[in-house]
Order: structure tokens, then sequence, then C-alpha cells
């Protein structure tokens, strides 16, 4: 645990080096995160697989759909 706070650490410092706002930058990944995973889930159930029945080959597919269509 304590290597892996020291890379999170790292990567913080790196983007305060590199005149961006960490913070600003996680929430926007967040943010696009949840609107992929959102129009995933509507690519899924337009295919006729509801995400509960879906196997993680069908979640990656269809997130490189919704991702690919960016």
């Amino acid at each position: 645990d304590e290597e892996l706070g020291d890379v999170l650490f790292t990567a913080v410092n790196l983007v305060r080096h590199a005149g961006a706002d960490p913070e600003t930058l996680l929430r926007k990944a967040n943010q696009k995160f949840e609107r992929r995973f959102r129009q995933m889930e509507l690519h899924l159930n337009a295919h006729g697989t509801p995400i509960e029945a879906s196997t993680p080959d069908t979640m990656e597919a269809a997130w490189l759909a919704v991702k690919n269509a960016e």
C-alpha cells in the first residue's frame, strides 16, 4: 500500500509541476469515465444485453465501441 501511495503522490507532483491542477484533472477523468460507462450501458441494452447479464468480454467490446465513437 505504501508503494502505491508513493506512486499516487509522485503523479500528483508531476501534474503540479506541469502547471495543472491535479484535482481538476481527476474530476474530469471521473466525468469522462462516468459518461462512457453510461454510454456502454445504453450500447449493451440496445444490443439486447443488460449490463447485469454481460460478460467481461462483452462489456469490454461495448466500452471500446463507445470510446471509438467519441
